[in-house]
């Protein structure tokens, strides 16, 4: 299941709009800032299994999404499935501009207008970049969301905060009775985690 809400929208174009509420507007990082980061960061290796205009697309954008801190070492595997499924939708684009869309067959009912295969396998392959590119930032409405989290502090930790309680208190060092719980609403999962 998807997100809820409308997608949010890139940060130049709410800056474009103007401030109309409290909340910050996540800013980009500036191209000195990403190759600070990838100075300190590292490198993430490309898989081995990667090779020719795959391993091209991988050198041109590793880089900057090591530099936005959403490309790890162990994201490499699935990074490189977004490269070589880049370069085979690169692949499919040269032969559609070369081929055209669609292909006109002869029957004995007369001629029949197909789909070329290479529209039907861009197509498929469009659908899964569009959702990978969404999981590493690659466009301006995820890369918004991801620094809007950021700016937040919003860690994603469901446990933060829950400290354990004093082993003993007072001189007898007498481990403590834990206040009752509240009962939790009807229904409500809550009461399963008390």
């Amino acid at each position: 299941m998807g997100r809820r809400g409308p997608k949010p929208e890139p940060a130049s174009v709410k800056l474009a709009k103007g401030k109309s509420g409290r909340r910050p507007i996540g800013v980009e990082p500036s191209a000195e800032e990403q190759a600070k980061t990838v100075a300190t960061s590292g490198t993430v290796e490309p898989p081995a299994w990667l090779k020719g205009e795959a391993l091209d697309v991988w050198n041109r954008l590793a880089p900057r999404v090591i530099g936005m801190k959403l490309l790890f070492p162990i994201d490499a595997e699935t990074f490189g499935r977004y490269c070589r499924n880049f370069a085979r939708w690169l692949k499919m684009q040269q032969r559609l501009d070369e081929m055209g869309e669609i292909y006109e067959i002869e029957t004995a009912s007369g001629k029949v207008r197909r789909a070329d295969p290479s529209f039907i396998i861009g197509y498929h392959l469009e659908r899964q970049l569009v959702t990978a590119e969404a999981n590493f930032g690659l466009n301006p409405a995820e890369r918004q969301r991801l620094f809007a989290a950021r700016a937040a502090g919003s860690t994603g930790d469901l446990f933060s905060g829950m400290g354990s309680a004093p082993a003993a208190t007072g001189a007898d060092k007498t481990p403590a009775s834990p206040a009752p719980a509240k009962p939790a609403a009807k229904g409500s999962a809550v009461g399963f985690l008390q």
